[in-house]
């Protein structure tokens, strides 16, 4: 069993911030899907076959911890709405590679669009230096091991 950890309570205070706004942000961004005809589930689908390449169903089962069944479903709906196609792989025929249409890249620029729109209207209401919010957000992201690659 691990021990408790005795933390800051600033830390704490940061933890649980970071975490709401990034909810917030999170769900402002989502408000876009209802405009698009898509759920929660099926817009987490298109934002894992955008971020990896040669997606197949069985990888993205995998990443959103669903049966391959009910992954091949979700794609099924996926593209009966225009939103993904499958296609073989060029090197193994037996391999279907998930692609997703333009009508996905929209809706993601969409709701990132929202949430940057949410965020350029929150640190307008507020007093921070934005280059110095920059640079601490970035120092504490290059220290992670997704950051770390970045510099």
């Amino acid at each position: 069993m691990l021990g408790v950890l005795i933390l800051d309570k600033d830390i704490k205070m940061i933890e649980f911030e970071l975490r709401r706004l990034a909810d917030i942000t999170k769900n402002i961004g989502r408000q876009v899907l209802k405009e698009y005809d898509i759920s929660e589930t099926q817009f987490i689908a298109i934002q894992w076959i955008n971020e990896t390449e040669k997606m197949t169903i069985g990888d993205l089962a995998l990443k959103m911890n669903l049966a391959n069944s009910s992954t091949s479903e979700l794609i099924d709906q996926l593209t009966q709405k225009g939103y993904c196609q499958r296609e073989k792989d060029d090197k193994d025929k037996r391999k279907v590679i998930l692609k997703l249409t333009n009508k996905s890249i929209e809706l993601i620029e969409a709701v990132i669009q929202k949430r940057q729109i949410f965020l350029q209207n929150l640190l307008q209401k507020s007093d921070i230096d934005m280059q110095i919010l920059k640079s601490q957000i970035h120092n504490l992201y290059i220290n992670t091991d997704e950051g770390e690659d970045i510099e």
